[in-house]
């Protein structure tokens, strides 16, 4: 598809002119500049309207094999704390460079590019394997698209592309920087979003903030990051994000959350996501996660975090975890070191784990504690996997890395009328697990308080879950 032409005036003009509480239109074109919203207003877009943090660059010399461009990158920051996966730095690494709308990955300054690839000279100049002539090339030289100074913002109808935003920032953002408090009632619909090195969106601080029916994907870090008191996520496709290798255990994925209270996530498709789908760390209280479809990330589908009064219900997540499948490190929803959390009327299915429960030690503060959860009458379809590690997998496991603190009964821990499914009979592979016992055998685990009143469903039974909720048949091959 042919990119629109660059718009002849500028979008930060017509903001500025624009009155307090009013409307502004863009044009269907693509506005190559980062704007900031300093009054209350609406920004809406028109098919074909795009903001973009990339410049054309058309002036190459060929030297040595290689075409270098006349334009240098300006310098984008990175803040220190940023974490890599293993065995790369491109997490490092906010520049951009797009070959006819087609991400170029980039290599070290002292590797070769190849077919595909660019590198950064001493000088700041992109260095291309490919010949730019006949093609457009774009080139990442802002880090932002949309930053704002002021509360009651809506901001809607836009495609927007290209942002060398550092870790931890968005490439929208309710504030002028990723440490600043952040404004209110701030609403983003209806947008398509991409390619943005840190976080692509990053609603934080404030109150009664929307994020509403957009398309979020190829963050480099994250899709949507962070999160403000009584958020709204709603609507949203979050989709292949963590394209620049950021560690999926520092922070990563689709959606990452945290110190934020009284959030709602509901009816969001969040899919194919190097780390896990949706993750609420460390301070997220009264949280609801609710009628989301989760598949295909990395790690776990929901994880729950350091956190309390989660509700968790009517999710279906599905092929979840397997990049991480022990311990529950894959399951299809996690609560980790959390209380007062319930979980109920989930439909897991082909995730790594089912339903993970963990307790860790997390230096004998009040973040160790793991009390009043309750788990119950969720479907979790499984598989038994012979020739794993027999303690690998489970349907509910109920896991402690430290202290018997979450199995006391005065802790209040418990599943009930959670139903399950098997391709086969019981046997040797453990599928429960409480208080660092595994149980092969439903029968036993119903003896503890991880499950009462749980079954296995019939076929028939399994085949309409399958139906009701649009779900693979059987699991993906391993």
């Amino acid at each position: 598809m042919a990119t629109p032409p660059t718009c002849p005036d500028s979008l930060q003009a017509k903001i500025d002119a624009a009155s307090s509480g009013g409307t502004v239109i863009a044009y269907p074109c693509v506005y190559r500049e980062q704007v900031t919203i300093d009054k209350p207003l609406t920004l809406k877009g028109q098919s074909g309207s795009e903001i973009r943090g990339s410049d054309i660059w058309s002036r190459w010399t060929y030297s040595g094999g290689y075409w270098q461009s006349d334009d240098t990158l300006p310098h984008f920051p990175q803040p220190p704390e940023v974490e890599c996966m293993p065995d790369t730095s491109r997490c490092l690494w906010p520049e951009q460079v797009f070959f006819d709308d087609e991400p170029l990955q980039q290599v070290a300054p002292d590797q070769e590019p190849q077919s595909g690839q660019f590198a950064v000279d001493a000088e700041r100049r992109v260095v291309l394997a490919d010949d730019p002539e006949g093609h457009q090339v774009e080139v990442t030289v802002r880090r932002h698209w949309v930053l704002g100074k002021a509360s009651n913002v809506t901001l809607e109808g836009f495609t927007m592309k290209h942002a060398a935003n550092e870790g931890r920032s968005g490439a929208i953002m309710n504030r002028m920087s990723r440490l600043d408090p952040g404004h209110s009632n701030w609403v983003v619909q209806d947008n398509m979003v991409s390619d943005a090195h840190g976080a692509v969106v990053n609603l934080r601080g404030g109150t009664g903030n929307k994020l509403l029916d957009n398309d979020i994907s190829r963050g480099g870090q994250l899709g949507v990051r962070s999160g403000s008191a009584g958020y709204l996520v709603r609507g949203n496709k979050i989709h292949d994000n963590n394209t620049e290798d950021f560690y999926w255990g520092w922070e990563a994925g689709g959606f990452k959350a945290a110190s934020t209270s009284a959030m709602v996530v509901d009816g969001n498709e969040v899919y194919n996501n190097k780390g896990n789908g949706v993750w609420c760390d460390v301070g997220c209280k009264d949280i609801t996660y609710s009628n989301n479809r989760i598949h295909h990330n990395a790690r776990r589908g929901i994880h729950y975090e350091i956190s309390s009064g989660g509700r968790i219900f009517g999710n279906v997540a599905w092929e979840n975890g397997w990049a991480t499948p022990n311990r529950a490190n894959g399951a299809g929803i996690g609560v980790s070191n959390s209380t007062d959390t319930e979980i109920y009327s989930n439909t897991l299915a082909w995730n790594a784990d089912g339903i993970g429960i963990t307790g860790l030690d997390r230096n004998g503060t009040d973040h160790d504690l793991v009390l009043n959860i309750h788990v119950h009458h969720n479907t979790i379809l499984m598989q038994d996997l012979p020739g794993e590690d027999l303690t690998n997998h489970f349907a509910l496991g109920w896991i402690s890395g430290w202290s018997p603190q979450m199995f006391d009964p005065d802790s209040n821990n418990r599943g009930e009328g959670n139903v399950y499914w098997y391709p086969d009979p019981e046997g040797d592979l453990v599928r429960f697990e409480w208080e660092k016992t595994g149980y092969p055998e439903l029968e036993d685990f119903e003896a503890t308080p991880g499950e009462e009143g749980g079954r296995y469903l019939t076929q028939a039974e399994k085949d309409a879950v399958v139906a009701d909720k649009s779900l693979p048949t059987n699991s993906e091959p391993r």
